[in-house]
């Protein structure tokens, strides 16, 4: 039910299209962007979906920093984020990206008292409507506040542009509902989850009501706070949470630009059709191999395992012949990683099995004629 409501929520609420960072599975959210080596031109560089900046009102100006005593006047919210985008909307002719529909996410966090704060983020960018106004530019820049965020029942009082992080358990009218961008939420208020193994299933629950209630409100989820990593970012794939807070851009947005590469399953309607390039390296042997799914990289169904019944074991004779095969791509991942998808092999039923390395004098990994002749000759 979970990766129905999140499809519908990419797809009505998020006007996704199909470029390759809108095949992401999830949406890339870059937590604390401006403690990145290069500020939002990093997360630009990576075409994530959000981008969040903290905001002091200090001194009459707008600045940006995680608290007070990090702040510097040449780390403004108008140098930093607002001029970048004007500029690009500029270049790319009133789009964030060149010949792309996708949209761009700036989230800013109030970090000071909320309406003098607000009202002068909000002066900044009516300035540029072509940039920040979906109801001038519908390819413009989406902004959601959070941080210090005003009530519910103050949302009205902001320009219409200007959304909200909303919280799971608040009951919204339907006016201020519509003013809802996400709902967020403290991971550590209900797990304390470090990212390896399995979240216990009491703290599970707890992150499932959440998602649940979210996503019956029609909103995106994030947990902020939760670790990372990939064993976090397959779970959270799998629990149908919609954000990845992350302040690893790089690794982040690599793991999900080939996301449907990453998803072998024999006939499970799950598997992630978009993305997948793998079909276009394979052979031709491969390719037309009965029940391979070219469009998805899988098969319908798993290969037959044999079992050998071990009777000649012990017995003396002449051997008439021996049957030598030398498959390629036989490393020990590969091997594994065939074995999960198919629940086992053949090859693995074998009473004794050998390993043999073999290395390149001039390379870190050997070539296949290479390795096939060593195994050929022994």
């Amino acid at each position: 039910m979970r990766k129905i409501l999140r499809g519908w929520l990419l797809l009505a609420a998020l006007c996704f299209c199909t470029t390759a960072a809108a095949q992401r599975p999830m949406l890339i959210h870059s937590h604390n962007d401006y403690n990145q080596r290069a500020p939002f031109w990093q997360a630009y560089a990576q075409q994530v979906y959000s981008i969040e900046a903290d905001v002091f009102l200090h001194k009459g100006q707008l600045l940006v920093g995680h608290d007070t005593e990090d702040l510097s006047p040449d780390m403004t919210f108008e140098s930093l984020y607002v001029e970048p985008l004007v500029t690009l909307f500029k270049r790319n002719g009133g789009r964030a990206w060149k010949g792309s529909d996708e949209h761009l996410q700036l989230m800013i966090e109030l970090k000071s008292k909320t309406e003098p704060a607000l009202k002068a983020v909000a002066a900044v960018l009516d300035r540029y409507p072509g940039v920040f106004d979906p109801a001038v530019n519908p390819h413009a820049v989406r902004i959601a506040v959070t941080g210090r965020v005003p009530a519910p029942a103050d949302f009205a009082k902001y320009p219409a542009y200007i959304r909200f992080d909303g919280e799971w358990d608040v009951d919204y009218t339907p006016a201020q509902l519509e003013r809802v961008a996400l709902v967020s939420a403290d991971f550590g208020r209900f797990s304390q989850w470090n990212g390896k193994g399995s979240i216990i299933a009491s703290e599970l629950e707890k992150l499932e009501a959440v998602i649940d209630r979210a996503h019956a409100l029609g909103k995106p989820v994030r947990f902020w706070g939760a670790p990372e990593g990939v064993t976090v970012y397959y779970t959270f794939y799998n629990m149908g949470v919609d954000y990845i807070n992350t302040d690893h851009l790089e690794v982040c947005a690599g793991f999900f630009s080939d996301f449907g590469n990453k998803n072998f399953q024999i006939g499970e309607r799950r598997t992630a059709a978009g993305g997948v390039t793998g079909t276009k390296r394979l052979d031709k042997t491969t390719r037309d191999f009965r029940g391979f799914q070219n469009d998805k990289l899988q098969l319908s169904k798993g290969v037959g395992i044999y079992t050998p019944t071990y009777k000649n074991d012990g017995k003396e004779g002449k051997i008439k012949n021996v049957i030598y095969l030398i498959g390629d791509g036989m490393g020990l991942t590969q091997v594994v990683a065939a074995a999960y998808a198919n629940k086992g092999l053949t090859m693995l039923q074998m009473k004794y099995i050998g390993l043999q390395q073999n290395n390149a004098l001039d390379a870190f990994t050997t070539d296949s004629a290479a390795g096939g002749s060593a195994l050929a000759t022994g």
